[in-house]
This record gives structure tokens, C-alpha cells and sequence, in this order.
């Protein structure tokens, strides 16, 4: 069953249709609209569904607007969209009495053609019989048009195709969920093998390069003199004290030492020969003191030249250069780049450890005999220097292993074929490209379309020996069929037993009309006016009846009624009042062998005979509603409201005022706003209540915002509502005085019929 129309976008009226309220099918249900509201587009919609001819709904794509026809139903097996130019999934359980039907298969006009015969001989013999008669003459056409087909669809496979692949090989491609990744690494192999010459001049990563630190460090900090006398230290030490110079002493005194030249003092120029302190001095301030105070210097420069600023920019520009290496490299090879976390900080940490050694070493510096214990800060500072080292490593066997990929990627791309890489590449993409949602369907189809021409070639050897058996059975049966509903809807005629030829080469049907037992011809466009055939010889209201008539016998032949869902539009076109309610209770009988029945009219009292003939658990009732001036929307409709004398009485008061200026003013200002209410509570019954006023219902939509269906035209309403309230007496005290304009009414009376979908 069809449960929903869930939206309508892009398609005749339905410019952007979005099911509002409870608007769930039953299994009666009447829609009713105005003519012009899109009952047409709607049938056309379902034929072009059950048919899978998604021509009938591109071809009544909305004028002037740029989104394509996208048409979204619920049915009870699930949800079907027609998107994209395809519906997403089959529904054949629909049949669909319209004009459409009419003219295809039995008359066009006033007359019946040769096409006509031979369409209504279809619709007669039913589905194992069309295709049966078709394919006597038709088979060959058909296989040819198969053959077409499949080379057309073909045509669509090959630009996905690889070069020199046959549709076949591409057909059988099967999926690969790596195809992605192997698609990557075939580009990159490809891109390497194309550009070889480039990669082998192209260097590879560098190592990085951090000497350890001095392992004899802390032996220099810890190393003293035993053999320095020991009066001589004391004396050197005291007279340090005496004079301040502890700190910066030692220093001082050796540097002095140096210019006593010839025991003479370099201030005062006095002999020092003899002077015990001068000798203290001496012996102090030995070779082995010069040795050290040498050692510590030349560690000062050392700790410089390895852990400087140059060391540490030499580091950073290496990082820098892999980076640019493996941005380069990583366009051919799948590689991770090598992260050594403390880059951002290579300069701190070396230089924090260069400082703390610097100040153990100035401290050995001025006290060369006293062993200097290392200390907390210069501990944290080696210990981070070695956290350092630990991770070059680790970088480095990461680098090592780039390096490795770099190389065998060298080789591979200089022994490599580029033709077979590009080959093996468009194979890959050939292999994901089939498994696309736009290719998958035209593998589908060709599948389709293989089957379908092998089997044409089988049943051209067994159709002609089928077809007329077939049609002896069933033919004397249908127009016993027709008759009987010509017969239920109180048709004034019958028809002969149909009878079928094969003149022209296409199998079609003829038939005469009985009329007072007399036969008549059906004729053709050409016949005289002065003969009696199917076009002087039957009323509108006739046609109506024979086409009704063909369409309920070709449905209760059908073998799958009982799931069918069926669509009638305006079946009671010229029919007369006592037709009409033979057509109504066969409608009503439909629901009973079908499993639904969807009858879309412009008349409220034809559905009405019919709504009242339905239980109230199977039945309801929606309308196609106009919104604003270029949309039309599917809407819940109370039918007994719509037919309730006063709210047409006000429309044609308005109407009438409007055309021939009759009424008195004012009593049509206070009809003005009734018809909206009405209107409104027509289409949302259960949003609004009996007892809303206009000014209730325009607030509400107005809170609702842009997703309330009546929210294009709520500023129209609110206005008309306005201007109604000058001449209410509960909202002006001087209504009954306040003058009416003549040409403004009519303007709002314009407005409102135009609201409400009445023409003008």
C-alpha cells in the first residue's frame, strides 16, 4: 500500500511539496483539488513508478526552476525516491485510470485509431497476452532494440573502463575494500617510475650527529695536587685571606708570577730574592697547577665547540632538511616521518647543560687543588642531555629505515615498466569505478539486458504456437467482463466479443458498439460524418463509461489485484447523477479486491458519496492545496467541513461581489474573514479549533515560523484580518459609521478568493 507522499520537489505544481499533518494513506483515500492542483502530475508521477519510465516525470519538471524533479513515497515495504533522472527500487503494484489511460487505449477525441485498437488489444488480453502478441511480429525489432541497448549502455561502461579492457573483464571486476589504498600506492609507484632520473639525484634523510658529553668531566672537577707542600699552602692560603683574595686570587698570583723576572718585583722593581713568601709562591703555583688550570680551559672550549649555538642550529637545520626530504619522498612512497619530540627545544637543552658545566668549571678554575662536586643543576641538565640522546637514536633508526624505502624505491623506479605501472593502475581504477554508485546500475542493466535478449531468442521459438490458444481462451471472456460493468454503471450500450487480426503486422483488437441491438462500427477519424460510428454514436458521458468499463474488466482478470493499490482521477467525468453512484459503488467494490484505492476528484460531493459508503477505520481524506501562488502541497482534509453550505455560500457572495459588484459592502467585509478561518481549519483540522479566530490562527502560524505551510502567505491573512477588524463593533467602537471603499474591498476580496484557491 501506498502509505505516504513524503515530498514533491520540482515536478508540475509541486515546486516544493512537503507533507503536512497526518496525511498517512488508508485503504479509501480520497484526495480531493482543484483542477490545475496537480491530480494529473500525481497520476503521472505513479504510472511513471510502476512502469520504471522515468520520462513521464522529467518531462513535467517545474518551469523556471533549476532543482531536477525529486519525487520521496512511503509505501508499506518501504520508502521509494526518484532522484537523479531513476526511481531507487520497482513498485509495479499500481494501476492508474486517468486521461492518460483513456487516450492511450481506448479513444482520443471523439474517434478510435489503429493505434488505439491496438493498445486496447493489451489492455483485453492482458499481460501474458501482450507479450505473446507482441512478440509475433515484434520479437526481432525488439532483440535489435536489445542489441541497441546494450551497446549503448556499453557505450556509458567504457569511459570507466581500463584501455584495452573488454566490458566483460570490466563486469567481472570484483570489489576490494583495500582499493583505495592500492590506488595510492600504484600512483605513487607510477608517479616514482616516471620521474626515475629525479629520484636518484634526490638525497636521502639525514642522521643527526650529538657527541656524548666529555666522559672525563667530572674526573677534571675531582683532580688535586698531593705533592704541593703543605706550609706552602697554608702560607699561600693566609696570605690570600690577609688581603681578601679568596675568590679571585689564585688567578691574580699566577698571573703575576709570570712577570717577577730576575727576582724583581714588576711594582716596585725590589729584589724578591730571599723573600720565603715569593718562594711559597713558587712551589704553590707549580707546573702541575698551570697543567690543570690548562685542562680546565681547554674543557671550557670543548663543552663550547660541541654544545654551542652552531651545534644546536646544525641539529635544527638537519630536522628541517629531513622534513623538506620526506614532504618530497611521501609523494612516492608511503612513509611516516621521523618525530624527535624535543626539536623545538635541541638549543635549550644543550646550552642549559654547557652552563652548568661552565660554572663547575670557572669554579675549578679559581680553586684548581679542591676537588668541585657536580652539583643538582648540572645532574637535571645531564640527565635531560641524555633523555636528548636517547631520542636522536630513536630517530635515527626511524631515519634508517626511510632511508631503506628511499633506496629500494630508487631501484625499483629505475628497473620499472611505466607502461605496465600505468596499466596496472588504470586496472585499479577500473576496479573501483565499477563498484560506483553511478556504474553499478549500468552493470545491473547490461545483466538485465542480456537476460532479457537471451530470452527474447527463446520465446521467438515458442510464442507463435502460444499466442493464439492464449487468445481464444481469454478474449470471449473480457468482453463478457466489459459488458457486465457497462452493465453495473447503467450504460445505455454493450459491445460485441472483441475480436483480434494481424493486418499491418501488429496484433490489434475491433469491436462494434450495440445500440438497440444494432451494431455500429467504431470507425476511425477518417469515417463520414453521415455513418454511424463510435464518434457520433456515443456521449461524452458514454466514452467515459466504455473506458471505465475496459479498465475495471482488465483489473478483475488480474491475477495480482488483491495487491494492487489503484488510482482513479475524476472517473465520473459527464456522467450523469445516477451514473455517478453506479461508479461510486464500483470504486467502493475495487477497495474490496484491491488492497487500496486512491481516488483523487475535483468535486467534493462525488468523494463524498463515496466517503460515505467507507467504515471509518479504512477511510481518509486529503487535499492538494495551493500555497502561495506557485506550490502546491499535500494536506489533511475534513470532508465534512468542505461541503458545509454556508462556507460555499460566502465563497460565491465574494465571488459574485467580485465579478458583478453584488452584495452589500459590509456584509461581505464580515464574510472575509470567516472563508480564511475555514480555510485554515480545511486544512489543518487538528490544529485549529472551531472556535479560532483569525487573528488565533495568524498568531500561530506566525510562532510556528517558515515551517508552517501557511507561513508564505501569513502576512496576507494578517492584513485582510486588519482591515476586517474597522468594521467589527467588538474591535471599533465606530464600525458602524466607518466608510467603506469600494475599490479597496474588491482588492481584498481579490486577495482572499486568491488565498483560498478560488479562481478569479
Amino acid at each position: 500500500m501506498l502509505q505516504r507522499i513524503v515530498s514533491i520537489k520540482g515536478v508540475g505544481r509541486f515546486r516544493n511539496c512537503g507533507a503536512a499533518g497526518d496525511v498517512t494513506f488508508r485503504r479509501y483515500t480520497l484526495l480531493f483539488a482543484e483542477n490545475g492542483r496537480g491530480k494529473t502530475t500525481i497520476c503521472a508521477i505513479l504510472r511513471s513508478l510502476f512502469t520504471n519510465v522515468p520520462a513521464l516525470v522529467l518531462g513535467r519538471a517545474t518551469l523556471g526552476q533549476p532543482q531536477p524533479p525529486e519525487v520521496h513515497l512511503q509505501f508499506a515495504q518501504g520508502h521509494i525516491t526518484f532522484r537523479n533522472g531513476a526511481w531507487s527500487a520497482a513498485y509495479p503494484n499500481i494501476e492508474v485510470f486517468d486521461g492518460t489511460y483513456v487516450s492511450d487505449n481506448v479513444f482520443a477525441g471523439d474517434s478510435v485509431d489503429t493505434e488505439h485498437r491496438r493498445n486496447l488489444y493489451k489492455v483485453i488480453i492482458g499481460a501474458r497476452g501482450v507479450a505473446l502478441a507482441a512478440r509475433i511480429t515484434e520479437i526481432d525489432a525488439e532483440i535489435g532494440a536489445k542489441n541497441r541497448e546494450i551497446r549503448d549502455n556499453r557505450a556509458a561502461l567504457q569511459r570507466f573502463q581500463a584501455p584495452a579492457m573488454t566490458t566483460d573483464a570490466f563486469i567481472a571486476l570484483q570489489a576490494d575494500g583495500d582499493i583505495d589504498a592500492k590506488i595510492a600506492t600504484a600512483e605513487q609507484t607510477l608517479q616514482a617510475a616516471q620521474r626515475s632520473a629525479e629520484l636518484q639525484r634526490r638525497s636521502e634523510l639525514a642522521s643527526l650527529s650529538l657527541q656524548a658529553f666529555p666522559p672525563g668531566f667530572a674526573a677534571l672537577l675531582a683532580k688535586t695536587f698531593q705533592q704541593v707542600a703543605g706550609d706552602a699552602e697554608r702560607r699561600v692560603n693566609e696570605h690570600l685571606a690577609k688581603h681578601l683574595m679568596q675568590q679571585h686570587g689564585e688567578p691574580w698570583l699566577t698571573e703575576g708570577l709570570r712577570y717577577a723576572v730576575d727576582d724583581s718585583c714588576p711594582f716596585c722593581d725590589q729584589s724578591l730574592a730571599g723573600i720565603d713568601l715569593v718562594q711559597a709562591f713558587r712551589a704553590f703555583f707549580s707546573a702541575d697547577y698551570h697543567a690543570l688550570r690548562d685542562e680546565v680551559a681547554a674543557m671550557g672550549r670543548h663543552l663550547e665547540e660541541i654544545f654551542g649555538e652552531r651545534a644546536a642550529a646544525a641539529l635544527e637545520q638537519i630536522l628541517v632538511q629531513n622534513a623538506g626530504h620526506v614532504e618530497f619522498w611521501r609523494q612516492y612512497s608511503r612513509i611516516n616521518p621521523p618525530v624527535l619530540p624535543q626539536a623545538g627545544t635541541l638549543a635549550d637543552v644543550l646550552q642549559a647543560l654547557r652552563r652548568a658545566a661552565e660554572a663547575l668549571l670557572q669554579t675549578k678554575a679559581a680553586s684548581p687543588l679542591e676537588a668541585v662536586p657536580p652539583g643538582d643543576e648540572f645532574t637535571r641538565a645531564l640527565e635531560t642531555f641524555e633523555a636528548l640522546r636517547e631520542s636522536i637514536a630513536a630517530y635515527n633508526r626511524h631515519v634508517a629505515g626511510i632511508n631503506a624505502i628511499i633506496a629500494e624505491r630508487k631501484r625499483e623506479a629505475q628497473v620499472a615498466d611505466v607502461r605496465a605501472l600505468q596499466s596496472g593502475l588504470d586496472r585499479l581504477r577500473a576496479q573501483k569505478a565499477r563498484h560506483t554508485d553511478e556504474v553499478h546500475p549500468l552493470c545491473g542493466a547490461d545483466a538485465t539486458l542480456q537476460t532479457a535478449k537471451q530470452q527474447l531468442e527463446a520465446e521467438k521459438v515458442r510464442v507463435r504456437e502460444q499466442l493464439d490458444a492464449h487468445t481464444a481462451q481469454v478474449i470471449q471472456h473480457y468482453g463478457a467482463s466489459i459488458n457486465r460493468y457497462l452493465e453495473r454503471i447503467n450504460a445505455g450500450f454493450r459491445i460485441t466479443t472483441p475480436t483480434h487480426t494481424y493486418r499491418g503486422g501488429t496484433p490489434s483488437t475491433s469491436y462494434q458498439i450495440l445500440i438497440n441491438q444494432s451494431a455500429v462500427d467504431l470507425g476511425d477519424p477518417t469515417t463520414p460524418t453521415d455513418r454511424p460510428s463510435f464518434k457520433n454514436t456515443l456521449s461524452a458521458g458514454d466514452r467515459s463509461t466504455l473506458a471505465l468499463a475496459f479498465f475495471l474488466a482488465q483489473l478483475e482478470q488480474n491475477p495480482d489485484r488483491a495487491a494492487k493499490t489503484v488510482v482513479f482521477d475524476d472517473p465520473f467525468t459527464s456522467l450523469d447523477s445516477f451514473r455517478r453512484n453506479h461508479t461510486v459503488h464500483q470504486i467502493y467494490r475495487c477497495g474490496v479486491t484491491c488492497a487500496q484505492v486512491v481516488l483523487l476528484s475535483h468535486d467534493p460531493g462525488f468523494l463524498k458519496l463515496l466517503w460515505d459508503r467507507i467504515a471509518p477505520a479504512d477511510r481518509k481524506t486529503l487535499q492538494l492545496v495551493r500555497v502561495g501562488e506557485d506550490n502546491t502541497n499535500v494536506v489533511e482534509w475534513d470532508i465534512e467541513k468542505a461541503v458545509m453550505a454556508r462556507f460555499h455560500l460566502q465563497i460565491d457572495a465574494l465571488q459574485r461581489f467580485y465579478s458583478d459588484n453584488e452584495g452589500e459592502p459590509r456584509d461581505i467585509i464580515r464574510d472575509l474573514r470567516p472563508v480564511l478561518e475555514a480555510y485554515a481549519r480545511n486544512l489543518y483540522p487538528t490544529q485549529f479549533d472551531d472556535n479560532d479566530t483569525l487573528g488565533v490562527i495568524v498568531g500561530e502560524i506566525q510562532r510556528t515560523g517558515a515551517a508552517h505551510l501557511l507561513f508564505p502567505v501569513v502576512d496576507d491573512m494578517d492584513e485582510i484580518n486588519v482591515y476586517c477588524r474597522r468594521y467589527h463593533h467588538g474591535e471599533n467602537p465606530a464600525a458602524a459609521t466607518e466608510p467603506v471603499d469600494n475599490a479597496e474591498l474588491h482588492g481584498y476580496v481579490r486577495k482572499t478568493l486568491a488565498l483560498v484557491g478560488c479562481s478569479l
